[in-house]
């Protein structure tokens, strides 16, 4: 009995310590309100230039990776890359235009299987672009967040919402992000709690 009342007299006064205004006092840290969510599109890999300039983009899927064929400059060659992981984006091959029996195209791709045309899918980018990443989060003030000059060939992915560019300095692969919605996020955890 009398360690049973001791035990109970230390967990109180353990207790009272921790909830005194001195201890909560030291606990609390300073915090900066989080800043509002951001909508986004930024860089998240490159690959550096290889088979001429890029014309063209294709991406696939096979089971769980993820492939891009980048079609070069008048049907020379034909690059595959691996973009299952964007931050790492690994060249599996080069393809040269011989294994198409000359110039040719890309016509269809599914996974790991491509169809080439005999014909060259277009002419060579005679006037290319400059791309301009721009930032609208204040509509007064927008700014360009980045640039990406002679750019002879875009492609999109939009079930992994990425996004591929080609230049003289690679191929860039860019990642399309939006903001949550605060007050959604409000609304689903009101639902959570209450609904369920």
């Amino acid at each position: 009995m009398r360690s049973s009342l001791f035990s109970t007299l230390v967990l109180v006064g353990v207790t009272l310590l921790a909830y005194s205004p001195g201890a909560r006092a030291k606990d609390k840290k300073k915090t900066t309100p989080p800043k509002d969510p951001q909508d986004a599109i930024e860089v998240v890999g490159h690959i550096p230039p290889a088979g001429g300039a890029v014309t063209r983009f294709l991406s696939t899927q096979h089971y769980s990776s993820y492939y891009l064929y980048v079609e070069h400059e008048g049907g020379r060659s034909v690059t595959l890359v691996d973009v299952s992981k964007t931050a790492q984006p690994v060249v599996l091959a080069e393809i040269p235009s011989a294994l198409n029996g000359g110039a040719g195209s890309l016509f269809v791709v599914a996974g790991t299987a491509a169809l080439l045309s005999g014909q060259v899918a277009g002419d060579p980018v005679t006037d290319p672009q400059t791309i301009r990443i721009m930032d609208f989060s204040d509509p007064k003030r927008p700014k360009v967040a980045r640039e990406f000059s002679g750019v002879t060939a875009m492609s999109r992915d939009d079930r992994r919402g990425l996004i591929f560019v080609a230049n003289p300095e690679g191929i860039w692969i860019l990642h399309q992000s939006l903001a949550e919605d605060p007050e959604v996020e409000k609304e689903y955890a009101r639902h959570v709690v209450y609904d369920h």
